[in-house]
């Protein structure tokens, strides 16, 4: 939720509210969104190109192994949609990202609220693979983390200012640390990571007598996601404050007389104060926002189960708010008028609000299939509040949304969700000024396939959803002749299809696309994911010396298609990786000068994103009927950008890599081989790219 202003002053009050600690030998709670932003930032990547995957891979996974190293482990948890009365809080934040990436450009590397379109999936994919514990909830995550940690007394690492109401163990990320240190714990070498904690003890130490029933009533005073702190503005007004120090903030300032007043009130004495603020017709309206903010941080059990190591009968845990507690004491004495309602302009833009839909609850059986990875979390909105809300990344922002392409899709998801029992859903999609709301009507759906209800529908069923929803809207797809791609490209392949029926692609952009799969997937297994262009070639200089002067080419019968990835050859990958490595690196002309960035570009490259994220999402709540797409295998946006320069100055791309990636025979029998699919496949759906020079971009809608 986040308590406004506390994280600044903790962090300002560090030596008495924290205190060193080493992480090891111990479970760990981890906010699975928050380290995810933490480690993007550490990378210190370019954003502006779209996103480096493949390194935000490793070093997640370099995290984490690191975590094993100091015997820490993780049980990472993940938020899931957000409740109704967050999203006035969720539209501001998202006019804060769309006014950064729309000031974006590739000599800045600092993006505190933008993170590149498929991170959050790259992330979940790593912990798949590394057999990293972890869930996701049906709504905000505090609570369960807060629980679990509870539970098993070990620390929480976050980001979020609200692990400073709730009583746990709390480290937050900033103090963290990464790179393990060897420490002597009684004549033993350990590994452990540095850092810093927070308790709910040391605060009550230092604020003598303050009670910890009292936090969860501070954060309500200062206001998070869910209060407004200007409903209390007079309560503040009759507090005395502390005398202003230098170089504090008039906001650290009424902390710190929070605390000061609180340390003096039982939880009950302090609200029978608070509301004596109020007029007597609004004190059972200012008691309940109060009350239900303070049970916001009552923990939330039921989802911990999917951990195997909870006794949920053991944490039953009821608010000690009682309804009429302390109403009798309270006096009619100060006449004022405040307004409870929170401020709506956040909902408008243009003539028309953006509306939602009101939801009861999310049912046990959904609940079920959201923890079991069955739907992803990209779709929690749509079901719950008929929203799909954009992913502020880089693009033109002269442009359309570069989602719209994909507006089909969405709504087949939504369909199979809701049964196929609505009208309409809505896209929020960014606009000139702010965002504005996108109808998605049935004019993008497709028949029904059958009329089974989501929840009876079995994984035949639902495949047969996926594939029947290809048929509609990709005229002539040949599934013969996608099944003869490698299995975790047919997916990619089906996407770039999908992007050229509907989008103006250059062809350039295509052949990219293909040569950064195969770098990443083939290349980067056979020589290990080696960066640094001059660093390799001296690394590897008499190697490669060697393997050109005995040089065999492999002789492929004609027309044979190479498509077995295994059948590469490793001497083929490293004369390929000394040459394309360089191309992994942002060229010095575009930081000294910006202009030179191709933003039409990266808009065309941000379409594709879009589009494959939406067909891998699509594919997952089908049951899979095609191998999902790794992201970070697939997808480097530097590398992806930097050829489709090179190619732009080349009528035959095919001529270009010959040139380029001379002598690696088998990786251009494998390039060309997937290309020659692909021709096949736009021939017989009659699908055609464009030139780039001077062409007029244009979006379909369906």
């Amino acid at each position: 939720m986040g308590v406004r202003g506390l994280t600044s002053y903790v962090n300002s009050n560090q030596d008495v509210l924290m205190k060193s600690f080493y992480l090891h030998n111990t479970n760990l709670i981890i906010d699975g969104y928050s380290l995810c932003a933490k480690i993007n930032i550490s990378m210190c990547g370019f954003p502006a190109f779209g996103g480096n995957y493949d390194k935000f891979a490793s070093s997640t996974r370099t995290f984490f192994k690191n975590l094993r190293k100091c015997n820490v482990t993780p049980h990472v948890i993940f938020d899931g949609c957000h409740e109704t009365k967050k999203l006035h809080t969720v539209f501001r934040r998202l006019l804060d990202k769309l006014n950064e990436v729309a000031h974006m450009h590739p000599a800045m590397q600092s993006f505190k609220r933008f993170f590149p379109f498929l991170l959050r999936d790259v992330f979940r994919k790593v912990l798949s693979d590394m057999e990293i514990n972890y869930t996701i909830c049906k709504f905000e995550a505090d609570k369960v983390i807060a629980s679990l940690a509870r539970h098993m007394n070990c620390p929480v690492l976050s980001y979020d200012s609200d692990f400073f109401i709730y009583n746990v163990i709390y480290i937050p990320l900033c103090t963290l640390q990464f790179k393990p240190k060897l420490l002597d714990e009684n004549g033993t070498e350990v590994f452990a990571m540095q850092c810093k904690i927070y308790k709910v003890q040391y605060l009550c130490d230092h604020f003598r007598g303050f009670d910890e029933k009292n936090l969860p009533l501070l954060a309500t005073l200062l206001g998070n996601d869910y209060v407004d702190k200007r409903i209390f503005v007079n309560v503040f007004s009759h507090l005395k404050l502390c005398e202003r120090e230098a170089r504090k903030s008039q906001e650290k300032i009424l902390i710190h007389t929070l605390f000061n007043w609180l340390q003096n009130e039982t939880l009950g004495s302090a609200i029978a104060k608070i509301l004596r603020r109020f007029r007597k017709d609004q004190r059972h309206e200012a008691f309940a926002i109060i009350k239900s903010n303070y049970e916001q941080y009552n923990c939330d059990v039921q989802v911990l189960k999917y951990f195997d190591i909870i006794e949920l009968d053991s944490l039953s845990e009821t608010s000690p708010i009682k309804p009429n507690m302390e109403m009798e004491v309270v006096s009619d004495s100060t006449n004022f008028s405040v307004n409870f309602g929170y401020d709506e302009e956040w909902l408008w833009q243009g003539d028309e609000a953006i509306t939602y839909h009101k939801f009861e609850s999310i049912p046990a059986w959904f609940a079920e299939k959201i923890y079991c990875e069955k739907i992803p979390p990209v779709y929690l909105n749509l079901y719950a509040h008929h929203l799909q809300i954009c992913n502020p990344q880089a693009e033109d922002f002269t442009e359309r949304d570069s989602f719209l392409c994909s507006l089909s899709i969405v709504r087949l998801a939504f369909d199979i969700l809701t049964d196929f029992s609505y009208d309409y859903c809505y896209y929020v999609s960014r606009a000139k000024e702010g965002y504005k709301r996108i109808k998605i009507s049935k004019q993008y759906s497709i028949p029904r396939p059958f009329d089974v209800s989501f929840k009876e529908m079995n994984d035949e069923q639902l495949k047969l959803c996926f594939k029947y929803f290809l048929h509609f809207k990709l005229s002539n797809l040949d599934l013969p002749l996608i099944e003869m791609l490698p299995s975790n490209f047919q997916l990619f392949m089906i996407s770039m299809l999908w992007w050229i029926a509907s989008c103006s692609v250059p062809e350039a952009h295509v052949h990219s696309l293909i040569m950064s799969y195969i770098t990443l997937e083939v290349i980067d297994e056979k020589t290990g994911t080696a960066r640094g262009h001059n660093r390799f070639n001296k690394r590897h200089a008499e190697k490669l010396e060697e393997i050109r002067k005995n040089k065999i080419s492999y002789e492929a019968a004609e027309n044979e298609l190479f498509l077995n990835n295994n059948k590469v050859q490793h001497d083929d990958c490293l004369i390929a990786a000394s040459a394309i490595l360089k191309l992994f690196e942002i060229d010095d002309s575009i930081q000294k000068n910006p202009k030179s960035y191709d933003i039409k570009r990266i808009h065309s490259f941000a379409q594709f994103q879009c589009v494959l994220h939406q067909m891998n999402s699509l594919n997952t709540l089908c049951s899979k009927p095609f191998e999902s797409t790794i992201f970070s295998k697939c997808y480097n946006g530097i590398l992806i950008y930097n050829i489709a320069l090179k190619l732009q100055k080349y009528p035959d791309p095919l001529s270009f890599f010959d040139e380029y990636i001379k002598d690696a025979t088998t990786v251009l029998l494998f390039y060309k081989s997937i290309y020659s699919i692909y021709k096949k496949l736009v021939t017989i759906m009659r699908l055609s790219t464009v030139q780039w020079s001077n062409m007029k971009r244009k979006t379909r809608w369906d």
